[in-house]
């Protein structure tokens, strides 16, 4: 256990998402050299069904022999519009749950770990649901990940209640800073001191994180820009202290990216080491 990380502790986990490249440029082997001559050899793949399919099989091949040729590991996907809110029959409910079966699938061949996904509510149908997931996933090396997307009504600790009647090694919580608010709409984790607070009550649920700049109530910015809010040292000094064991993604949206924002990630591993001081 250490008190902070190294920046090469922290380049050898990072990842990018390819969420930098919406309304960018298209997903493709030239934006993925871009990455490469930022020092960028990561990525999270998230769904885009206007370019690909994650649970198409011959679809993601392709974009994994690109990445090879580039020299880029994919090392998650991000579900994020494969829900299992808006279920009205068991038909439906089960056509979903194979949809994200053959998307884990797809991404254990191409040698991914982390499948992200959201869960605005966690209700009998979501628990059944990732259930039947984490059966599936049972003797292979893959892990659920459920994102905060807070609302009013669900909480941090609302998720967590879940996660711990859930109770199953291989499904955890991603935590986005960006996307996390209390009730009162604050986000905690750019408020000194509640930035640790939150870490801590997500606990051993905590697989995943997603990284991105805060400011003047929006988040998708890059990492210590201008303004930026979140409280970078007592996140990483946090997540050293309880020996978090997964990614960081750094997840700004293409609208607020160019070249200047993959150099800021470049930079981010350094420039977050150097907190420390």
């Amino acid at each position: 256990m250490s008190e902070y990380y190294t920046a090469e502790e922290i380049q050898e986990r990072m990842s990018i998402s390819t969420l930098v490249f919406q309304g960018y440029r298209p997903f493709g082997e030239e934006a993925l050299q871009e990455l490469v001559d930022e020092g960028i050899r990561r990525i999270e793949i998230v769904e885009s069904p206007d370019q690909y399919d994650l649970s198409d099989i011959r679809a993601m091949r392709f974009i994994d022999e690109t990445c090879r040729r580039v020299g880029v590991e994919v090392v998650a996907y991000h579900a994020y519009m494969t829900t299992f809110e808006g279920i009205e029959t068991e038909a439906q409910r089960l056509e979903r749950v194979d949809v994200c079966r053959r998307q884990i699938d797809t991404m254990l061949e191409l040698g991914g770990t982390f499948w992200c996904c959201h869960a605005m509510v966690t209700n009998e149908t979501v628990e059944k649901s990732y259930r039947e997931l984490a059966a599936h996933i049972e003797g292979t090396d893959a892990v659920i990940a459920i994102e905060n997307f807070n609302r009013a009504q669900l909480q941090v600790e609302d998720r967590v209640k879940f996660l711990d009647r859930f109770d199953h090694p291989k499904v955890g919580m991603i935590l986005d800073v960006a996307h996390e608010y209390d009730a009162d709409g604050i986000n905690p984790m750019a408020v000194p001191g509640r930035a640790r607070a939150t870490i801590e009550q997500i606990g051993r649920h905590l697989r995943h994180i997603h990284l991105q700049g805060y400011r003047d109530g929006t988040g998708h910015h890059p990492p210590l820009i201008e303004g930026d809010e979140i409280q970078w040292r007592e996140i990483f000094e946090t997540l050293a202290a309880m020996n978090y064991p997964g990614e960081f993604v750094f997840e700004p949206i293409g609208l607020l990216a160019n070249l200047e924002t993959l150099k800021f990630i470049g930079r981010a591993p350094e420039r977050l080491a150097a907190l420390k001081n």
